[in-house]
């Protein structure tokens, strides 16, 4: 009954999947690196004002004229 118990605990263990964010961040003048995200972040912002542009994982993300937000893995064009 332990070893089923145990097994059964393993499986669980490893089926849990984390799910977290994936997206394009800038390292230099490189800004298609592919991050994954702490857990916390719900969102890819983008900012592109003229030659700046910035690209992080976000909580919290409001859009505007110079900044997108995008939800889901690498959405980021």
């Amino acid at each position: 009954m332990k070893i089923l118990l145990l097994t059964l605990l393993l499986v669980l263990l490893c089926s849990t999947q984390v799910l977290t964010l994936r997206c394009y961040t800038c390292q230099g003048e490189n800004c298609k690196v592919e991050t994954v995200c702490q857990d916390t972040a719900q969102y890819c912002k983008t900012y592109s004002r003229g030659d700046d542009i910035s690209r992080t994982c976000e909580e919290i993300c409001v859009a505007d004229d110079f900044t997108t937000c995008c939800e889901s893995d690498l959405c980021e064009t």
